[in-house]
C-alpha cells in the first residue's frame, strides 16, 4: 500500500510542530496552521480540506488555555467542539481518518485511581466542556475516528512547566509549584512515535484512547525533577527545591481546574504490544538533548 498522506492541523503548536518533524521524515506531510484553516470560520472549513488531498488527518488544533476558555467560551465552542465536528464529517465523507487530540481534563478531577476510557467523564471548566463536546461530536459523525487523550505536554517546540521551572531557577531560588494537582507528564517526541504506529500498524484502531507516559507526577514533583535534571547536566540553577503550594491558593486562576487526571495507559501498551516508558525518563531524554546537544 502506498504511504499515506497526512494533513497536520494545528501548525504552530508544540505537538503539531512535532508530529510534523517526525512524520514529515518518512511521509508527504502538510501542516496548516491558522492562517490556512480558520477554526472561528467554520464555513469556510469543509471546502478548504475538500481542495487539499489527504488520507490521514491529525487535529491538534484548538483552544487550550483554561482561563481563556473560561472568558471566551464562544470562540472555545468554536474551536473545541464546532469545527472538529465539520473537519470529521469532511473526513468520514472521503473516507480519511481523523486522529483528534483531547485531554485529561474531560474528567472531573475526584480522587480516583486511575482514570480508564470507559470512565464517566464530568469536565469542571468550559475547556474540558468543550473538548468533551468536541470528542463526542467528531465520533458521532465519524465512528471510525480516533480521539487521543493528551496530559501535560512537553518537548522542544513550545516552553512547558519544566522549562519555565528552569528558567525562573536561573534567576532565583525562590521558585513555588502546586503539589495537590496531579496527572501524567507526557513527551511529544513519544507520542509521535505511538502516533505513526497508529497510522500504519493500527488504521482501524477508533474510539477513545489515552496517549500519555507511565506514572504520576503534581506540578511541584515535576518542576523538582526538572531541576534535578538541569543541576545534574550543568546548567547553573540556584536550587532544586520548590516551595509546595495548593491550587486554591492560585487566586489569579480564571477557570477550575480538576485535581486528578492520571489517565491510564494500559489500552495503549496492549495494542503497541510494548511498554510505555516513565515520564521521568521522557523527561530527561528531552533535556539531555536540549541542554547537551550532540
Amino acid at each position: 500500500m502506498p504511504a499515506p498522506r497526512i494533513l497536520i492541523l494545528g501548525a504552530t503548536g508544540g505537538l503539531g510542530r512535532a508530529l510534523h518533524r517526525h512524520l514529515s521524515a518518512g511521509y508527504a506531510t502538510t501542516s496548516w496552521g491558522r492562517g490556512e484553516l480558520d477554526f472561528e470560520q467554520p464555513d469556510s472549513i469543509a471546502a478548504r480540506l475538500e481542495a487539499h488531498p489527504f488520507d490521514v488527518l491529525l487535529n491538534a488544533a484548538g483552544m487550550t488555555s483554561p482561563d481563556a476558555c473560561e472568558v471566551l467560551p464562544e470562540r472555545a465552542l468554536l474551536a473545541n467542539a464546532v469545527a472538529p465536528q465539520i473537519i470529521a464529517e469532511s473526513c468520514h465523507a472521503r473516507g480519511a481518518r481523523m486522529i483528534h487530540f483531547s485531554t485529561d481534563y474531560v474528567f472531573s478531577g475526584a480522587a480516583h485511581d486511575l482514570w480508564c476510557e470507559a470512565d464517566e467523564t464530568a469536565p469542571v471548566n468550559v475547556y474540558g466542556r468543550t473538548k468533551l463536546a468536541g470528542e463526542r461530536a467528531v465520533l458521532k459523525v465519524s465512528p471510525g475516528a480516533l480521539v487521543a487523550r493528551v496530559s501535560w505536554l512537553f518537548g522542544p517546540d513550545k516552553p512547558s512547566h519544566p522549562d519555565s521551572m528552569i528558567q525562573r531557577a536561573l534567576l532565583t531560588d525562590d521558585l513555588s509549584a502546586v503539589e495537590d494537582k496531579v496527572s501524567v507528564p507526557t513527551s511529544n517526541a513519544d507520542i509521535c512515535g505511538w502516533i505513526e504506529q497508529l497510522i500504519v500498524r493500527h488504521p482501524t484502531t477508533s474510539g477513545v484512547l489515552h496517549l500519555c507516559n507511565s506514572g504520576v507526577a503534581s506540578w511541584h514533583s515535576w518542576a523538582e525533577a526538572a531541576l534535578t535534571i538541569a543541576e545534574r547536566l550543568g546548567v547553573p540553577v540556584k536550587t532544586t527545591r520548590v516551595q509546595p503550594v495548593t491550587l486554591a491558593s492560585l487566586t489569579q486562576l480564571k477557570a477550575q481546574r480538576p485535581l486528578m487526571t492520571v489517565m491510564s495507559n494500559a489500552k495503549l501498551q496492549g495494542l503497541l504490544g510494548e511498554e510505555i516508558r516513565n515520564w521521568h525518563d521522557a523527561l530527561e531524554d528531552y533535556l539531555v538533548q536540549k541542554y547537551q546537544p550532540k
